[in-house]
């Protein structure tokens, strides 16, 4: 009953025309950006569109709906990402070198050991969000983790030793990286500064899993599985001796009818 009450907000011409506001002519009043060659994860337009209650609703199936419709989108859905069509210009991001002297960036808890040793770096994008807003770069960040940790750059110190900074608009910055001498980490607990940095679990040897066994439960060798069963304690012996007592019989049959039949 709830999604038949948002989605009758939106027809699908109204739809078509929010989808194109919020992925191609304002992208970064939601931080979303393109990368330069017109794709963007899907994903990150859905958590953006989340956000908004009305528009909780929209799935990849109404992007093929709309289209079907004959709709016109911005873009197309190839696979898990968006691809602006190609008759379309690609948005333009501009170094700049008039901006704050401090931006903001939303670290995720499980990046945050990394950055601490490396600084920021992209991964599966192009670029890295910068905003110059706290709160909107928590929004951005919240969007994957909720417990990001704020982090600060010194933009302005950065852009003076020649570091590029793009701007994407209203407040959202773009950069390739982010070097560690040009970041300021927030106060945390050492609890938690020991639970974010901590060495992830060693490796265990491929196929003996060094895992605690429950009682009555052993590891099986590979040799068990090719008809030997020396790996599980008893099991020689208990099966030699079965084997040899199935086999007296037979010999002592045989021997039987020699006897009779010389």
């Amino acid at each position: 009953m709830e999604k038949r009450r948002m989605t009758a907000q939106y027809s699908p011409r109204t739809l078509s025309k929010t989808l194109s506001y919020v992925a191609y002519h304002a992208p970064a009043e939601y931080g979303l950006f393109w990368d330069p060659d017109g794709t963007m994860p899907w994903k990150e337009l859905y958590w953006a569109l989340q956000e908004d209650p009305s528009l909780r609703f929209v799935r990849e199936s109404h992007l093929r709906e709309l289209s079907l419709l004959g709709l016109d989108l911005p873009f197309v859905l190839d696979g898990n990402r968006l691809r602006l069509r190609s008759d379309l210009d690609r948005p333009s991001y501009p170094i700049v070198q008039d901006l704050p002297e401090r931006l903001y960036f939303a670290c995720r808890q499980k990046q945050y050991a990394v950055v601490m040793e490396h600084g920021i770096d992209r991964s599966n994008r192009f670029f890295v969000p910068l905003s110059a807003d706290r709160d909107f770069a928590l929004r951005i960040g919240k969007r994957r983790d909720q417990g990001v940790l704020l982090l600060q750059v010194l933009a302005g110190r950065a852009c003076t030793e020649g570091e590029a900074i793009r701007l994407a608009g209203a407040g959202l910055y773009l950069v390739e990286r982010v070097p560690l001498r040009y970041l300021i980490f927030p106060l945390i607990r050492a609890e938690q500064l020991s639970l974010l940095t901590s060495r992830k679990r060693a490796e265990t040897k491929p196929g003996r899993p060094d895992l605690p066994l429950s009682p009555g439960s052993f590891l099986l060798d590979a040799r068990q599985l090719n008809g030997h069963s020396s790996g599980v304690a008893g099991a020689d012996k208990s099966s030699g001796k079965r084997g040899r007592k199935k086999d007296d019989w037979k010999r002592e049959a045989k021997k039987e009818r020699y006897k009779r039949n010389p």
